[in-house]
């Protein structure tokens, strides 16, 4: 069993980069967990309901997977390049907005939990009071996830990884805990680095 580095990446308005990372278990090949990455990541995109809900200004541009080495630091490196755009006719929430995936293992535990942090999606996401997502923008990020899920079918596993030791000692450096469910909140989150090098206009205020 091999463990690799997945990473899809994309860009905001067409100039501010998002990514987001995860560690996979495979007996298969970097070149056969790349593709089944990929169509897996993209399915997420094309996902009829879910399209929807993505501005037409958020994008995937690419993909990689890269052979781990024990440390967990990149050896070779498979990489597909092709963008991949959303379908919203909205505008999107702000660059650092975000709704995210939790995963959760079996450990009931910080350290045995991970996330995914989405780019934004369209205002047509926002439910009607304005501050959580719409409900059905939700039930149709679940069926992206779970369409997601069903195309990796067996290929490959999602793990948590540990670089450092856990608290207690309960897992050493460089170990994993495997995925066992994932869930998706109402809620936003934020990733501040999503377009942490725009500069805003300012207008003064007379003191």
């Amino acid at each position: 069993m091999a463990f690799y580095l997945a990473q899809v990446s994309g860009l905001l308005n067409g100039s501010f980069p998002w990514s987001m990372n995860s560690v996979l278990s495979a007996s298969a090949s970097e070149a056969a967990v790349s593709t089944a990455w990929d169509t897996a990541i993209r399915i997420i995109f094309t996902n009829t309901a879910f399209k929807a809900y993505i501005p037409t200004t958020v994008e995937i541009t690419e993909t990689s997977v890269s052979t781990a080495s024990p440390t967990f630091k990149q050896t070779t490196k498979t990489t597909v390049v092709a963008t991949t755009a959303g379908d919203a006719s909205g505008v999107a929430l702000p660059y650092h907005t975000c709704e995210t995936v939790t995963w959760r293992t079996a450990s009931a535990t910080k350290w045995g939990r991970g996330r995914w942090y989405f780019p934004p999606l369209a205002v047509g996401a926002l439910d009607t009071d304005g501050f959580s997502i719409l409900a059905a923008a939700q039930t149709a990020f679940q069926g992206a996830m779970n369409a997601y899920f069903t195309s990796v079918g067996s290929t490959y596993t999602h793990v948590i990884l540990h670089r450092k030791a856990t608290a207690g000692g309960a897992r050493a450096a460089f170990t994993t805990d495997t995925v066992t469910a994932a869930d998706i909140p109402s809620t936003f989150a934020v990733q501040r680095r999503r377009a942490d090098k725009l500069v805003p206009s300012r207008l003064s205020v007379t003191v």
